[in-house]
This record gives C-alpha cells, sequence and structure tokens, in this order.
C-alpha cells in the first residue's frame, strides 16, 4: 500500500472510485449487504433479481443513495416508485430529485443516459437472465459478459442501455463474489479484462507488466503471473482483509492508472 498522505487522502475522498478493495467501498458494501447477499434470490424465475442488478451497476452506483442507509432491494418497480415517492431520503438536504439517486460520473467520464427512467427498461427486461443463464449449469463469465455486451438486433445500442462493457465487467465480478456464477481462472479472467480494454489493463502498462501492444497470450500470462505472485507474498488475514481474489485484483489495477502510482 502506498503511504503517502495526499494518496490517501484521494482515496478517502472518493473511495468508491479509488479504493482498490472493491468489498470495502461503500456503494458495493450496500449491495454485499442488501440485493447480492442472497444467491437464490438473485436468480429466482421472476426476474427481480436481474432488475436489481441492472439498477445498481446501470443507475444507482457511487451515488448518495447507493451508499446510505437506505439502499435496499426492490421487489418490484411499483417498490421501487412507492418508496421514491415517499421521500425517505429527506436526510440528504443538499440532493434533490435525481441526483440523490444517480451519479453520473460514477465511473469517470460523464454518462448522459444514465438516468432514473431506466429503471423501467430494467423491468422490462428483467426476465432476459433466467431464460438464458437459469440452467442446471452455471454459466461461465464469459457467456455472462458477451450476453450483457451484446447489442440491439440491427443497432449499436446494447442490450441493456447504459451497461457496457466496464459494467458488464463489474457485474460479472459482483455475481462471482456472490456465489452466482464461478470464480474463472486468472486466464479465464483476464481475458475478459483483455476484452474491456480499459483501466485494468492500463494498470498493467503502468506496472510495467506488459508491453503498449501485447499479445493477448501475453497479457493472460503476466496477470496470472501477477496473481500467483501476490497470493504468495500476502498472508492469509492480509487476502482476508482485502478481500483478495482476482476479482479484487482487476479492481486495484484499475485504480492504479486512476490515482496516478502503483500499489504494487
Amino acid at each position: 500500500m502506498p503511504t503517502n498522505d495526499k494518496v490517501i487522502t484521494k482515496v478517502c475522498r472518493n473511495l468508491d472510485f479509488y479504493l482498490p478493495f472493491r468489498q470495502h467501498a461503500p456503494s458495493l458494501a450496500n449491495a454485499r449487504k442488501s440485493i447480492y447477499a442472497d444467491p437464490d434470490r438473485l436468480v429466482s424465475d421472476d426476474g427481480v433479481g436481474f432488475f436489481n442488478i441492472l439498477a445498481f451497476r446501470g443507475v444507482f452506483f457511487g451515488s448518495p443513495f447507493a451508499k446510505s442507509d437506505h439502499y435496499r432491494w426492490f421487489e418490484s418497480l411499483d417498490d421501487w416508485k412507492n418508496f421514491q415517492n415517499a421521500g425517505i431520503a429527506w436526510e440528504a438536504s443538499d440532493y434533490k430529485g435525481e441526483e440523490y439517486y444517480v451519479k453520473k460520473n460514477c465511473y469517470g467520464q460523464t454518462q448522459p443516459g444514465r438516468k432514473l427512467s431506466l429503471l423501467s427498461s430494467y423491468w422490462e427486461q428483467r426476465l432476459q437472465w433466467n431464460n438464458i443463464f437459469n440452467k442446471a449449469e452455471k454459466p461461465t463469465v464469459e457467456k455472462v459478459f458477451q450476453r450483457l455486451t451484446s447489442r440491439q438486433p440491427d443497432s449499436t445500442t446494447t442490450l441493456f442501455k447504459n451497461i457496457g462493457s466496464l459494467s458488464a465487467l463489474l457485474i460479472c465480478g459482483d455475481l462471482v463474489e456472490a456465489g452466482v456464477l464461478s470464480m474463472p481462472s486468472a486466464s479465464e479472467w483476464a481475458k475478459s479484462i483483455s476484452k474491456m480494454g480499459k483501466g485494468s489493463k492500463e494498470g498493467m502498462k503502468a506496472c510495467g507488466l506488459v508491453k503498449e501492444k501485447c499479445s493477448l497470450q501475453d497479457f493472460c500470462l503476466a496477470f496470472s503471473s501477477l496473481d500467483e505472485a501476490l497470493q504468495a507474498e500476502l498472508g492469509k488475514k492480509e487476502k482476508e482483509d482485502m478481500g483478495y481474489n482476482i476479482i479484487m485484483l482487476e479492481h486495484a489495477l484499475c485504480k492504479i492508472k486512476r490515482i496516478g502510482v502503483g500499489f504494487f
């Protein structure tokens, strides 16, 4: 860990955006206690779990609401509307209306399409999960990532609005840590990272672990080697405290680029 005060101050200023230990960042910590707490409920045939997953990553993540004690699971679109109309968030006097529920730049670049109206679309698409993935055998991360990043027929628009490659990878990571998806191998996870081609890949470059135009094979090997080294170097309690796994490793590499310094 870096000990530079400026780095620590920067991380603490926005834990969702900078903290390398993903399970401990406020929005996901809340989601892990509420929507991700029950794997069976997540993949129930009514599709409500999938609605909550899309709502968390596509709309609520990083917002004051997602970081508050009010964040919770919604049983239906009407349940959400009743919650919003009841004004349970009145304690957040600095945030009015949609700003309390939506932080458009939660992943860095502003997302104009990130808005509460997406919840209606997500509700209509809630059965997409169990129509495809509720089988006897767990789906692979690769298949889920491909589905989440698929396009509308004859369109450049993603099937699930405001769910791009980054959000899709984050959803896959959330589902792995919730036990819905099996933990992929380091090499398999590296392939998904490479397909996304964003922050964590840049983090690998910043650490000098891969070259600018490395091949997929070299990238997967480098990521796997880094995981092996950290697995050997870190103690059991350190791993438990960090929530260390290859999902967290990808997350931490992404933060390296954002913060501008190496964590390792």
